[in-house]
C-alpha cells in the first residue's frame, strides 16, 4: 500500500493535475453553411453537412479541410483559444510540484478550442462554358525574387478578431523599416564600385522556374474542364490560352494565442499573371495579391510527436499552391482575364484580296524545290523555313515563325536564300488564326511553287518537305514521309505525316517528286517514346486563308 501511496505521489509531482484529472478530448460544432460539405480534421472524416459535432483531442493546433462539391478545397485551423475554468486550480495545486506545473504549462490538455466555429467554403469553382471558352494551359509558375531581403518576409502576429488589419499594420511596419534599410543601403552603395554592387544585387535574387506549386492550379483546371485530359494533341491559338504566373514577392504569417499554445500559418503571394496566345505572345498582364488558407502549424511537442522537416515542407508547398490557386480563380472574376477566354467563330482576316503574279517558271520535280526554297531568319536569332510562291519574291511561312513578344510587332526578319543571299523582308499579311504569314522579298526566284485550290494529295502518298532543322546551317535539308490522312481540329484542317521534322522545318513545303505543292509543315508531336508524327496545313486552303489569287 505504501509503495502505491509512492507511486502514485511521484506521477502527480512529475505529471501534474493538468495531465491527470483534465480531458483528452473537446466537444466541438462546426458550421458549415452547405449540406454537401464533408469536413475532415488532421486527414480524419469529421462528418457532413452545414452542421457538423464530435469531440476532437486536445493535441495542438488542428488541420481542417472543407470538401465541397462545385467548390475549391477551403483550409482552416482549429487552435487553442482559452483555458479550460478548471485548469486554474489545477494549476495552483501543482506550484508546490515544480516539474509538474512545467509539465502542465506546456500540456495541451489545458487548452480548449473555441466549441462553435465557422467555416465556409466561398470560393465557388468556374466551370468551363466547352461551346464558347478556350482552354487554360499553365505553362509555367516562376518564383522571380529580385530582393530575398525587401520580397521574402516572415511575420509573428498574436491572433486577432480583425486580422486582416493586424496583417496590415505588420506590412506597413516592414515596409517601412526596409525603405530605411535600402536607403542606408544604397548610400553605402554609391561608395563602392559599380561592379560590386551588381555582384551583390544579383547574389540577393531568387529564380526557380516550373516550382511544383503549379499542381493545385492544374487539378482545378481539369476539374473545371479547362484541362483536355484526352486530347492533347491539336491546342492552338483558336481553342487554347496560356497562363504564365511570375510570384515577386512571399510572404509568411505566423498566427498563435499567447500564453494558450498552438499556431496556425498561411502565406501572401503578390503575383503577375501572364495571359499568352499559343504563340507565347503576350496579351495582357494581371497583378495579384492573394492570401491562402489557414494551415496548422505542425509544432512538434512530447505531447503530438515530433514532426520532421519533411512534413513541414509538405505543409508549406500545400499552404503556397492553395494561394495560387486562390489567386487563379480570383482572375475569372476579373474581365481582363476572361475576355481573353473567348472563342474567335470568324477565322478571316480583315485585308483585302491581294492579287500575285502566278509562277511562270515553277517546281516541277524535287530538284527544282530548293531554288523555291528559303530559310527564314528573325532578330533574335531563331529560324524557320519558308517558299516562294511566285517568282517575284512572295513568300509563305508560319505565322508562329515571325510572331514576337507582343501580338501586332512582328518580329524583324531576314530571308537567306538557297544560294545564301540574305535578303531584307516584309510581312505583308497573316492570318493567326490559320498559322501562316505571307511575306515579299526583292528577289527573283528561279523556281516557286504554285498555290492550287485543288485537293490533289491522296492518303499514304510519298511527300518530301525542305527546310533547316535546328540550325540555319542545315538549311536545304530534305525529310521524307507519307501522308497519313487529314483530319479536321478546331475547325482546322490538318495533314497527319509520318515523316521526321523539327522547329526550324516550320513553314516549308510539303510536296511531291512531282513538285506539286500539297502543305505548309506546321508542327510535330513532342514526347516520350513519340516521333515521326508531324502536320502541315494543306495547300489547297492556302489561298483562301491569306485572301490571296493569281492574276
Amino acid at each position: 500500500m505504501k509503495k502505491t501511496i509512492l507511486l502514485a505521489t511521484g506521477v502527480v509531482m512529475l505529471s501534474g493535475c493538468v495531465s491527470i484529472f483534465m480531458p483528452k478530448k473537446q466537444k466541438i460544432k462546426i458550421n458549415t453553411d452547405n449540406a454537401k460539405t464533408t469536413v475532415y480534421i488532421d486527414n480524419e472524416e469529421f462528418g457532413k453537412g452545414s452542421e457538423v459535432k464530435g469531440k476532437v483531442k486536445k493535441d495542438g493546433a488542428k488541420q481542417v479541410v472543407l470538401q465541397t462539391p462545385g467548390y475549391k478545397d477551403q483550409y482552416a485551423a482549429l487552435i487553442g483559444m482559452r483555458r479550460p475554468i478548471a485548469y486554474y486550480p489545477m494549476i495552483i495545486l501543482d506550484i508546490p510540484l515544480y516539474y509538474g506545473l512545467v509539465f502542465d504549462l506546456m500540456n495541451p490538455k489545458g487548452i480548449s478550442y473555441n466549441k462553435t466555429n465557422t467555416f465556409k467554403s466561398e470560393d465557388k469553382l468556374v466551370l468551363r462554358d466547352a461551346a464558347k471558352e478556350k482552354r487554360i494551359d499553365i505553362s509555367n509558375i516562376k518564383l522571380s525574387i529580385k530582393n530575398r531581403d525587401r520580397d521574402i518576409n516572415s511575420f509573428y502576429l498574436a491572433y486577432s478578431t480583425d486580422l486582416a488589419k493586424t496583417m496590415k499594420d505588420a506590412e506597413k511596419k516592414a515596409d517601412s523599416k526596409q525603405a530605411k534599410a535600402d536607403m542606408k543601403k544604397k548610400k553605402a552603395d554609391m561608395k563602392k564600385k559599380k561592379g560590386k554592387s551588381l555582384n551583390e544585387a544579383e547574389n540577393n535574387e531568387i529564380k526557380y522556374d516550373d516550382i511544383k506549386y503549379s499542381e493545385n492550379v492544374y487539378k482545378t483546371l481539369r476539374n473545371t474542364g479547362y484541362v483536355d485530359t484526352l486530347n492533347k494533341v491539336f491546342t492552338d491559338d483558336n481553342n487554347t490560352v496560356i497562363l504564365e504566373g511570375n510570384i515577386k514577392k512571399l510572404n509568411t504569417y505566423f498566427i498563435s494565442k499567447k500564453s494558450v499554445g498552438g499556431a496556425y500559418q498561411k502565406a501572401k503571394l503578390f503575383t503577375t499573371w501572364y495571359i499568352k496566345n499559343s504563340y507565347n505572345e503576350i496579351l495582357d498582364s494581371i497583378d495579384t495579391q492573394d492570401l491562402s488558407g489557414d494551415f496548422a502549424y505542425p509544432e512538434g511537442s512530447v505531447f503530438n510527436g515530433s514532426r520532421d522537416k519533411e512534413d513541414y515542407n509538405t505543409t508549406l508547398s500545400k499552404m503556397y499552391g492553395d494561394a495560387i490557386d486562390n489567386s487563379y480563380l480570383r482572375l475569372h472574376k476579373n474581365t481582363k482575364f476572361t475576355k481573353y477566354l473567348k472563342q474567335e467563330p470568324n477565322f478571316t482576316i480583315n485585308d483585302p484580296q491581294l492579287s500575285i503574279g502566278k509562277p511562270q517558271s515553277a517546281v516541277v520535280s524535287k530538284a527544282d524545290a530548293g531554288y523555291a526554297s528559303v530559310i527564314i531568319k528573325r532578330k533574335d536569332k531563331g529560324h524557320g523555313s519558308g517558299f516562294a510562291i511566285s517568282n517575284d519574291g512572295y513568300i509563305v511561312t508560319n505565322y508562329h515563325v515571325v510572331a514576337d513578344k507582343y501580338p501586332g510587332k512582328l518580329s524583324p526578319i531576314k530571308v537567306i536564300t538557297n544560294d545564301g543571299e540574305e535578303l531584307e523582308a516584309t510581312i505583308v499579311r497573316y492570318n493567326k488564326f490559320r498559322d501562316l504569314a505571307l511575306i515579299k522579298v526583292d528577289y527573283k526566284f528561279k523556281k516557286a511553287f504554285e498555290v492550287s485550290n485543288t485537293k490533289a494529295f491522296e492518303p499514304m502518298q510519298d511527300v518530301l518537305t525542305i527546310g533547316a532543322p535546328k540550325s540555319v546551317e542545315l538549311g536545304q535539308s530534305v525529310s521524307t514521309g507519307i501522308i497519313s490522312n487529314e483530319r479536321k481540329a478546331n475547325n482546322n484542317n490538318v495533314l497527319q505525316l509520318s515523316m521526321s521534322v523539327n522547329g526550324g522545318n516550320s513553314g516549308g513545303p510539303l510536296y511531291d517528286t512531282n513538285g506539286k505543292l500539297h502543305g505548309v509543315i506546321v508542327s510535330k508531336l513532342v514526347g516520350t517514346n513519340t516521333e515521326g508524327v508531324s502536320f502541315a496545313i494543306p495547300s489547297y486552303l492556302m489561298q483562301d486563308y491569306l485572301k490571296i489569287e493569281y492574276k
